[in-house]
């Protein structure tokens, strides 16, 4: 058995999913939730004990023990699968020990280094300057140490000499980025002194490195002294506060992002709690590879000078590249500076600058607009070349024009010219959004076809008897479901209950997999598994023959239907070319297909 199998094997999926959500009882087996990963009032988040799997009716979201916590943890497979080991006990295969302990020692040591920061900043005497400096910033106690936050003492070693007693080296200080070697006789000294400490958290909570904000008015300092790169910080690879926004922005399917640390603080202290931080960068690869593990929906807050703007606009081609959903917030001139400044003077400016956030286009046209004089050529074509270099990434044509009209009114230029100039503006090029397939397209929850064709073919495998009428009494054929995935489901079905050795061949028994099965076809049929077990478990089999009848029915009137309205004209098409050996052969269709249709109704009639 391998390390996966053996976590399975030890835990329970309901016991898994129970410490995150409330779970009621829904049938043998099977408990009800409403789902963590999108709104919801009524539950159609199911876990099934007989399965060990899970399963979201309404956003088509399921697995088993490690992709439901990779889900809700935000973790890669690999994490999911050491954080399952360890809940377990399971011993993994060796990989590499002793570069995982190296890690691991530097967690332990930030974390040492974060506690007696903390410390520091409740006991000291020398550190009232910073008490009194985050209580002008109108932080309370509990945000204070929610955030762990700290005060690092003046001195030079006195943080080196403190973790030297607890058995820290001088080596891992530094390897932590908490300590510097000195350039002359020899030894370290600490790197932050005399400045309120903010741990960086990922996205688990681990402490990897610190932000020290200086306290006095000294030009001579850095305002802001941050953990060099080291074996666990890599300042491009984290979000401000993400450890504790990741429940709050997959609830709200929405993550805020902000330029500053006291920013994120401030937000959760007057509870918006979806905010995160770029800690001064601009939007990176890997923070919009993080946010993505919870949303697709990123609303940003970055200062609108000209950096701030730049920043901005660098983030947006990426995460425009990644098809983020995004807008652009916007605070009211009289709100300050910031969203510190803002939620401070009033929560509900913040929470209303949020709800206001406007699109990505909105947005670029005010800032083109901005600082700038229209009525002076220079600035018309600065204002022109900005907004035109948006409008060429807007694929439909309507809102193209849309722009370019309300740009042509407001720079007095005329539509001709703004267009010439279009086809000369520059713009990075967007990968393109692919087309869903046919499959895709038609396979939403929300498509009652689609949803009664999956519940026939859930109904049918629930028990063998039935199964064996839809085939050799009901007569039902693949192409008879008009959603092509369920198409390709049946007839691998078909197939698997063809062969009489087949262990998914069971009596009364839903198969708990199909042989041959494609990776698409295995997911779509873990889904009728919940279905049958929801829908259909608590029916005789009587009721469930009358529910399975009325169902096909209603899929042969619309297979018919289809059907005939093709052959019409493949007919006409064949009159037009007076093709008679055609219209013969079609005019047997349609005759064929009323014999399909009509020989239903007794059948139906008599399971009632």
């Amino acid at each position: 058995m391998d390390s996966v199998e053996d976590i399975k094997s030890r835990l329970d999926i309901v016991d898994l999913v129970s410490e995150y959500l409330a779970l009621k009882p829904s049938g043998q087996g099977s408990f009800k939730a409403c789902c963590p990963f999108h709104h919801e009032r009524t539950p159609s988040f199911y876990v099934s004990r007989n399965r060990q799997t899970w399963h979201c009716f309404g956003c088509n979201e399921g697995g088993d023990q490690f992709s439901f916590v990779q889900k809700i943890e935000g973790m890669e497979f690999r994490e999911a699968l050491e954080f399952l080991a360890q809940k377990t006990g399971v011993e993994l295969p060796k990989f590499d020990h002793e570069k995982a302990g190296a890690r691991k020692r530097l967690f332990e040591v930030n974390d040492l280094a974060a506690k007696f920061f903390q410390n520091t900043l409740q006991q000291s005497p020398g550190a009232e300057v910073a008490r009194a400096y985050l209580k002008k910033r109108g932080l309370d106690d509990l945000t204070v140490d929610l955030f762990k936050l700290g005060y690092a003492p003046s001195g030079w070693t006195t943080l080196t000499d403190a973790l030297l007693k607890k058995n820290v080296t001088a080596d891992e200080l530094i390897r932590a980025g908490l300590s510097s070697t000195r350039e002359q006789g020899g030894g370290t000294y600490d790197r932050f002194r005399e400045r309120v400490m903010f741990p960086i958290q990922d996205v688990h909570g681990n402490i990897v490195g610190f932000t020290g904000r200086i306290l006095t008015d000294d030009k001579t300092q850095a305002k802001y002294v941050n953990t060099p790169e080291t074996a666990i910080y890599h300042k491009s690879s984290m979000l401000y506060g993400l450890d504790k926004a990741k429940g709050e922005i997959r609830q709200k399917n929405m993550a805020v992002l902000v330029e500053g640390n006291m920013d994120v603080i401030s937000s959760h202290q007057f509870g918006v709690c979806n905010v995160v931080a770029a800690s001064g960068t601009a939007l990176t690869q890997d923070q919009l590879n993080l946010i993505k593990r919870f949303t697709q929906t990123l609303v940003i807050a970055f200062d609108q000078d000209a950096a701030g703007r730049n920043a901005t606009m660098r983030g947006l081609d990426m995460a425009r590249a990644q098809q983020f959903n995004m807008k652009i917030i916007q605070l009211p001139a009289d709100a300050g500076k910031d969203p510190d400044e803002a939620v401070r003077k009033d929560p509900e400016i913040w929470k209303r600058a949020i709800a206001d956030a406007m699109p990505i286009m909105d947005w670029v046209y005010l800032s083109a607009f901005r600082g700038r004089h229209p009525e002076q050529p220079q600035d018309k074509k600065l204002i022109a070349h900005e907004i035109l270099s948006e409008v060429r990434r807007i694929a439909d044509p309507i809102e193209r024009d849309h722009w370019i009209k309300r740009l042509s009114r407001e720079l007095d230029v005329s539509e001709q010219v703004l267009q010439e100039v279009l086809g000369a503006t520059r713009a990075d090029p967007v990968p393109a959004i692919p087309r869903a397939s046919a499959s895709t397209a038609s396979h939403t929850p929300t498509d009652p076809i689609t949803e009664s064709e999956k519940r026939l073919l859930a109904c049918a495998l629930s028990q063998r008897e039935l199964w064996d009428e839809l085939t050799a009494v009901l007569h039902f054929e693949s192409k008879e479901f008009r959603d092509p995935e369920l198409q390709a489901l049946y007839a691998c079905a078909l197939e698997a209950y063809a062969l009489p050795q087949n262990p998914a061949v069971r009596q009364g028994a839903f198969p708990a997999s199909i042989p041959h099965a494609s990776s698409d076809n295995a997911a779509l049929l873990q889904t009728m598994s919940f279905l049958a077990e929801r829908d259909f478990a608590p029916l005789s089999l009587q009721e469930r023959r009358h529910e399975l009848y009325r169902l096909v029915a209603s899929a042969r009137d619309r297979f018919v239907t289809d059907e005939r309205q093709r052959l019409a004209e493949e007919m006409r098409q064949a009159e037009r070319v007076h093709d008679d050996a055609r219209i013969a052969e079609l005019t047997k269709a349609f005759g064929d297909l009323q014999i399909k249709r009509d020989s239903l109704r007794p059948i139906v009639q008599g399971s009632g």
